[in-house]
């Protein structure tokens, strides 16, 4: 099976029932396969199977047409953050080797620096330009609806997604169809999405965890997406669309819970909220579960494994909610398609209850780091894939994630490289050394703080600091704390030891 082969199903089954709603845009099933399949006649008309096609926008009704229409040409979409700093976009298009640039008017400017500097673009697309000759009109107008002649492999690549590591490089994630098609699989065993369900995606697609909206079209249900999330636009859209489930971070849902308006619209339709990226502390859940009237399940994964590996579903949920608190630190247990370990640096298996690194193997386990053998080969052993997640499994299988061998801080459901942010740092003239460590926050769940020693003699603040990050970072990536210390602690071969700074500057528990 093929990622586009969903839309495919789906318009013979159901052509008129809603598959996608956007702001004032309504496609059915028929529609989508048509603008799917035009889409790829259209790429295959400037570009060769194998190819790299990228998109840079936000949230839009044509990224559901790159989602299927790129796969379904034998190409890959290289799926960018359009939050990162206009370099960080440059760089990861050159190291792609994209030959197509989809682009939204708003990032036109970051397009033009691309066109100048990345001699493997060769066409650029903008989805909402008024120029004839770039627009995305006149780029699908003369398109065929035929599916094209050439059907790809379930091993092609359909997205290659840059994630944020522990390298200042973001590694290029490639995942075939057949990883994709497993991983949506893995989840339809596991989530009760009903028929008729209609789900509000509230998150960028340009995250691997659009991959929920796939599988919503598999199960022939509508999906909903918003430009961008804030409490008005979701509260009013849930009431409007009629919405019965959606995904938020923990903060999210925290943040609904505080705002007044909650109680002015009526979402008496709305019957689960699926979270991820961190825990939901016990009182946001019981207050959720009463107010909001619906149930919560949350699922563990990452981009490399195209999808969750674990679930958490609506009864634990609730059991925690009715006096077991202490669930809310598991991630989940084991979904029924992914095969999961839990080993010692050796790969034995640890014993049930101690803690070990958590290791995948799965037909939904990426095919590899784009033109990155290296990474590639260190991050398997002999098939197993190394999450970089110490965990530990209770006697019922609930798997409970202790820490991260990879230095990664997750702020407000986002991803942040701590070497990026610290190659930031490093471009002030008066540091020294510095290391970017995340430290708990009640709101974003961590936030990015930034530990510095300053040269001998030479002098800044706090926001001379945070001022050069602006410079070269995404805004999501900039430290929103500055420590100043005079050294940094380090282990006998000079490896700054960040578990230290995150134990001396981590809130108080007082």
């Amino acid at each position: 099976m093929l990622l586009s082969d969903i839309v495919e199903y789906g318009a013979r089954k159901h052509p008129d029932r809603i598959a996608l709603r956007f702001e004032n845009d309504v496609v059915d099933f028929g529609e989508l396969r048509d603008r799917t399949r035009r889409l790829a006649n259209a790429l295959l008309a400037v570009a060769n199977p194998g190819d790299r096609v990228a998109i840079l926008s936000t949230n839009c009704t044509e990224y559901f047409d790159c989602y299927y229409g790129v796969p379904m040409a034998g190409m890959a979409l290289t799926i960018l953050n359009f939050r990162l700093h206009p370099e960080q976009i440059v760089a990861l298009v050159e190291h792609s080797g994209a030959s197509v640039l989809v682009v939204s008017e708003e990032f036109a400017e970051v397009a033009a620096t691309v066109r100048e500097r990345v001699p493997s673009v060769h066409t650029i697309v903008v989805i909402d330009g008024s120029d004839e000759d770039t627009s995305w009109e006149s780029f699908v107008r003369h398109a065929s609806t035929q599916p094209p002649v050439t059907r790809p492999s379930p091993d092609d690549i359909a997205w290659l997604v840059y994630t944020s590591g522990t390298t200042g490089m973001p590694k290029g994630v490639a995942i075939s169809h057949r990883n994709l098609i497993s991983g949506i699989t893995s989840s339809a065993l596991h989530w009760n999405l009903p028929e008729g369900t209609v789900f509000l995606f509230c998150f960028p697609l340009c995250h691997v965890g659009g991959y929920v909206t796939l599988l919503n079209h598999l199960n022939g249900n509508t999906v909903g997406i918003l430009r961008a999330y804030d409490n008005a636009t979701f509260l009013r859209t849930v009431e409007q669309w009629k919405v019965t489930q959606t995904g938020l971070a923990p903060t999210m849902i925290n943040f609904l819970l505080q705002d007044p308006a909650l109680d002015e619209h009526d979402l008496g339709t709305l019957q689960a909220i699926g979270y991820g990226s961190s825990a939901i502390p016990a009182a946001v859940l019981r207050e959720g579960l009463d107010r909001l009237g619906c149930d919560f399940y949350q699922g563990m994964g990452m981009t490399e494994l195209a999808g969750n590996v674990l679930h958490f579903d609506e009864a634990s949920h609730r059991r925690a909610a009715n006096g077991e608190p202490e669930l809310l630190a598991a991630a989940g247990k084991p979904m029924r398609l992914a095969d999961i370990r839990i080993v010692d640096d050796a790969m034995n298996d640890v014993p049930r209850g101690e803690i070990g690194e958590m290791i995948v193997r799965a037909d939904q386990v990426m095919s590899g780091y784009w033109n990155d053998p290296e990474a590639t080969e260190a991050a398997f052993t002999d098939g197993w894939f190394h999450t970089g997640d110490l965990v530990r499994q209770d006697a019922e299988g609930f798997v409970y994630i202790v820490d991260r061998k990879k230095d990664l801080i997750i702020s407000g459901g986002e991803n942040v490289a701590s070497l990026a942010v610290e190659q930031a740092l490093y471009r002030h003239p008066a540091v020294a050394e510095a290391a970017a460590i995340g430290v708990p926050n009640e709101t974003w769940g961590e936030i990015v703080c930034a530990v510095v020693v300053l040269r001998e003699g030479a002098d800044a603040s706090a926001d001379d600091i945070i001022a050069t990050c602006r410079e070269h970072l995404g805004g999501f990536q900039v430290p929103r704390r500055v420590e100043f210390v005079d050294t940094l602690p380090k282990n006998v071969t000079g490896k700054i030891l960040k578990r230290d700074l995150r134990d001396r500057f981590a809130p108080s528990r007082a």
